[in-house]
């Protein structure tokens, strides 16, 4: 059940009372931030528009395709996948002005950003990079499925190569144009974790080394429990074992599927380090913005 517009009011007055009296800010964002701006993968009517071909051949929206093992397709569809869904994201939608505001309202303040998500949406709202760690990585970064290096890298054109070459009756990538590794001419493969992935993770783990004994506010956007060991149980861990962290947990249901539930409680255990805001990240955010 969602809060009432007096619950709500009084949730976003604690997490501003808590924002202003805070040493540090550490942001646990996950789908729900890049849903509430826009970007869902249970978005249907954006699915059929943009993956006509995947729609027409029986799927539905892009959660569906998360997660998807290579022996479940050839590597032919998988391109025409990747290609489809890379240039939806990082091309067709727009950066969004949502993240825009969130990083207004963390101006000020020491803060940090971990993320699940792999849209680059921090990227390309103009957040310092050394300050967000996107914990899955990104759709930016190749590899070589051959693993004869560690390098990876960003190849656009190959991308677009791809798109030129998607056979649309078959929704397949015609062999000429599936990317190749430059080193030893393997097939290349969408590398999340690039070799800066540790170095950013060193990162998070000296901001969170440096904030134990101060006020520190986490603030968790979106986060569901498709992958809760990146941020969800960390951050009651973390907000348990420090001793003057608080936890205020952002979400909601989802807007596509009202019965799919965001889980916005918080644990008894965490009875007074932590309270949960039942909104949608964009009202809370807004809302934030507008009282900063």
């Amino acid at each position: 059940m969602s809060m009432s517009a007096q619950e709500a009011d009084r949730g976003i007055r604690i997490l501003k009372e808590r924002l202003d009296a805070c040493d540090a800010v550490l942001v646990g964002a996950g789908a729900g931030l890049s849903a509430a701006a826009g970007l869902s993968y249970f978005d249907g009517e954006a699915f059929r528009k943009y993956y006509p071909d995947m729609y027409r051949l029986g799927w539905h929206y892009p959660y569906e395709l998360v997660g998807r093992r290579d022996d479940e397709w050839t590597r032919g569809r998988k391109w025409a996948y990747w290609a489809t869904h890379i240039h939806y994201v990082r091309e067709i939608f727009p950066a969004a002005e949502l993240y825009r505001k969130l990083l207004r309202v963390l101006e000020g303040h020491d803060w940090f950003v971990v993320t699940s998500n792999c849209d680059r949406q921090f990227f390309r709202n103009g957040f310092p990079m050394e300050r967000v760690f996107e914990y899955q990585g990104n759709y930016d970064n190749m590899g070589c499925s051959a693993h004869c290096t560690t390098h990876t890298w960003n190849d656009h054109d190959a991308l677009q190569r791809v798109l030129a070459n998607i056979d649309h009756e078959t929704f397949e990538c015609r062999e000429e144009g599936i990317p190749k590794c430059p080193y030893c001419g393997a097939d290349a493969e969408i590398c999340f974790r690039g070799e800066d992935w540790q170095q950013n993770a060193d990162r998070y783990v000296r901001f969170l080394e440096q904030a134990r004994d101060r006020k520190l506010l986490l603030i968790e956007i979106g986060v569901g429990y498709n992958t809760p060991g990146v941020i969800r149980w960390p951050f009651e861990n973390i907000a348990a074992e420090f001793p003057y962290a608080f936890l205020v947990r952002v979400n909601t249901g989802y807007v596509q599927y009202p019965d799919r539930t965001g889980f916005p409680q918080v644990p008894r255990s965490l009875e007074g380090k932590a309270a949960a805001i039942d909104m949608d990240a964009a009202a809370v955010i807004e809302a934030l913005e507008a009282r900063v």
